[in-house]
């Protein structure tokens, strides 16, 4: 059995070229890491990059006291600003007075927006009890989570490592001689399925690599250790760090991915062609992430893995039952994808 599977390992990287679409895919993931993005943030960039370096380290009763009162004198500031001009005009504020206050004002409406939603993220974080609150410059790792979505690149690379694996002994005409053969039926099948699960598999741990190594590259890994709670704003996650949730969505997304080869390979058994098998696959894999999870609440994920490769995970997604359930989905697909290829003439 060992020997078959290496053998079909074997056809995938020769026949297949395996190797050149792995490498398309990890340098079309690469460029589009390098490409600059774009990325709208409640606050400035500049100002919230100096505020958190000022505030950084464990959030305490004093530092939200402060950012309270910075925010009531910004809005006091900014209220003024008509009777300021009003008085100035009518000679009741002298030139000295005047410059001393726009200056004062246009600092106040700089810092706002960023004031204003470390306020917030203040208030989120008191309701928080299951880590360590912290305040640091956390704008390069919120972006990273932001841009781990739906991976269109994967999908296709996937489609061009699933459909080919069996389609091979359509197109050549060695399907019913297979068939025939003493490890032609079963046997076979689940060397082809376990050989694509593993490639996708390690294709997907590959292509997250690749994000966060470039991540690492423009960002470093600073703060990386901090708990992931103090960017969600939200418990549930316990002690794990910025890296750790990083890992853990990599995992769960490469599972999914894989299930997905199953799934894959069950309809390329079905369809006995390249053309129709890719145009349904690359259909069904883009349809779960594009169905809001909003219907059906984040326990929709346990259902409709695909869901879960549009974002990161969340809080209330328990990793082991999703874990569990992507698995057995694999294993329902890969037990019919090698029945049907038993029994389809």
């Amino acid at each position: 059995m060992l020997r078959i599977f290496f053998t079909e390992l074997k056809k995938l990287i020769r026949i297949n070229r395996l190797p050149l679409v792995i490498l398309l895919a990890v340098a079309v993931r690469a460029v589009l890491c390098i490409l600059p993005s774009v990325h709208e943030h409640p606050y400035s960039d500049e100002v919230y990059k100096s505020c958190t370096a000022q505030l950084e380290g464990r959030l305490t009763a004093e530092k939200t006291e402060y950012l309270n009162s910075r925010l009531a004198e910004i809005d006091r500031l900014i209220a003024a600003y008509d009777e300021m001009q009003q008085r100035y005009t009518a000679g009741e504020v002298t030139l000295d007075e005047y410059s001393a206050y726009t200056e004062r004002h246009g600092k106040a409406k700089a810092e706002e927006s960023t004031v204003r939603y470390l306020c917030r993220k203040c208030k989120a974080l008191d309701g928080c009890t299951d880590f360590d609150k912290q305040i640091f410059c956390d704008t390069a790792w919120s972006d990273l989570f932001e841009d781990n979505g739906f991976d269109c690149v994967m999908l296709i690379a996937l489609l061009c490592i699933a459909v080919p694996a069996f389609d091979n002994e359509y197109s050549s005409g060695s399907f019913k001689q297979l068939l025939t053969s003493k490890r032609g039926k079963a046997q076979l099948a689940v060397s082809k399925l376990a050989a694509v699960w593993v490639t996708v598999l390690v294709l997907s741990c590959l292509m997250n690599a690749v994000r966060l190594g470039i991540f690492a590259y423009h960002n470093g890994l600073t703060y990386s250790d901090m708990p992931v709670g103090n960017i969600l704003l939200t418990d549930g996650f316990g002690d794990t760090s910025l890296i750790g949730y990083y890992l853990k969505d990599t995992i769960i997304k490469s599972l999914i991915w894989a299930m997905y080869a199953c799934l894959f390979s069950l309809i390329a058994v079905l369809f006995k062609n390249v053309a129709f098998a890719v145009l349904a696959g690359f259909i069904i894999g883009i349809t779960p992430p594009m169905i809001s999870s909003g219907a059906g609440g984040e326990n929709a994920v346990y259902f409709i893995s695909g869901l879960q490769l549009a974002k990161m995970y969340a809080a209330s997604v328990e990793l082991w039952l999703l874990a569990g359930i992507i698995l057995l989905k694999g294993v329902l697909f890969s037990a019919a994808a090698s029945k049907v290829w038993s029994k389809k003439a």
